[in-house]
């Protein structure tokens, strides 16, 4: 048998809308892109459902399906893949959350839920909560990219049914 060598390419969030300022054409449309314009003549192009037909799916969710997982089986949220993403190994009974750093006002009401996506002082944030102690749990922090934060708490008896 011939093994075939391919390169899968998965352009994660290319799709974009029309903007009437670039004519009714997307952002991708609209530029010039040769290095696209290659693979689209000289490979095989197409769309993809991951989850099913009509699911709108996330990232998260659709590579957790395109690499041969059942999501609604084995997602727990982005938690893992924030922590994972930031160095943290995640141990069995550790529970994960994706989170963001955000703003407040003088009255403690939020104003901002990304903190106007924050690009610096994220790590000096994360570094005064992380070791934080609740109890018998153990909370790691560490700065994702922009206003996202990793979140792991770690300790005994924790339950992974967690709501909003």
């Amino acid at each position: 048998m011939d093994a075939r060598k391919i390169l899968l390419v998965i352009f994660d969030g290319l799709g974009d809308r029309p903007l009437t300022e670039l004519g009714h054409k997307t952002p991708l449309e609209a530029t010039p892109k040769p290095n696209l314009d290659w693979f689209a003549s000289n490979g095989v192009n197409g769309l993809v459902d991951p989850i099913a037909p009509g699911v709108a799916a996330g990232s998260d969710t659709s590579h957790l399906a395109l690499f041969g997982y059942d999501p609604h089986e084995v997602y727990t949220g982005r938690g893992p893949f924030e922590a994972a993403g930031v160095g943290i190994d995640l141990q069995p009974g550790d529970i994960a959350f994706r989170g963001n750093f955000a703003s407040v006002d003088g009255e403690m009401k939020l104003t901002d839920r990304r903190a106007g996506r924050i690009r610096e002082g994220t790590d000096e944030l994360a570094k005064a909560l992380d070791g934080l102690k609740l109890g018998r749990i153990k909370a790691t922090v560490l700065a994702g990219t922009e206003h996202r934060v990793a979140v792991v708490l770690r300790g005994r008896g924790l339950s992974p049914r967690v709501t909003d």
